[in-house]
């Protein structure tokens, strides 16, 4: 199966994480860390994660890390999940596309986010991972 790559991103306002709630009609509504597709006019994955979080979440620029990358279903397609950080994002106007009208921008902390792994609330398993990935980072 050929699919483009994807983006997931984390960022930190104030301490929170940036986190959104929608509904998709093959899972059900979720939470996940913003993101999306890498476009073609995308100069690489960085761009489109900052990208996706500008239209999600209104958030600009900040302090941005590269995460690495995930293959979210290898043995179907090539197909990568890279993940990203940002720190300290500047507020702006989200623009959202159509099919997010019913987005929602929670800031919640990080060990909620941990906990809504566990309990099935956030479900994406790429931003489960980065989720945890970033839970185990801030633990002594």
């Amino acid at each position: 199966m050929q699919v483009p790559d994807q983006v997931r991103v984390a960022a930190f306002v104030d301490g929170r994480l940036l986190v959104i709630e929608q509904y998709h009609y093959l899972a059900g509504r979720m939470w996940q860390l913003p993101g999306g597709t890498v476009d073609p006019a995308d100069r690489g994955s960085r761009a489109a994660a900052q990208r996706e979080l500008a239209e999600e979440t209104g958030y600009l620029a900040g302090r941005w890390s590269d995460r690495g990358s995930l293959y979210a279903l290898p043995g179907l397609t090539p197909a990568r999940v890279h993940l990203w950080s940002s720190i300290d994002p500047t507020p702006s106007r989200a623009a959202p596309e159509p099919a997010e009208a019913d987005l929602e921008v929670r800031h919640i902390a990080l060990e909620e986010a941990l906990f809504a792994v566990r309990d099935g609330r956030l479900r994406c398993a790429a931003s489960a991972a980065l989720v945890m990935m970033l839970s185990l980072e801030r633990r002594p």
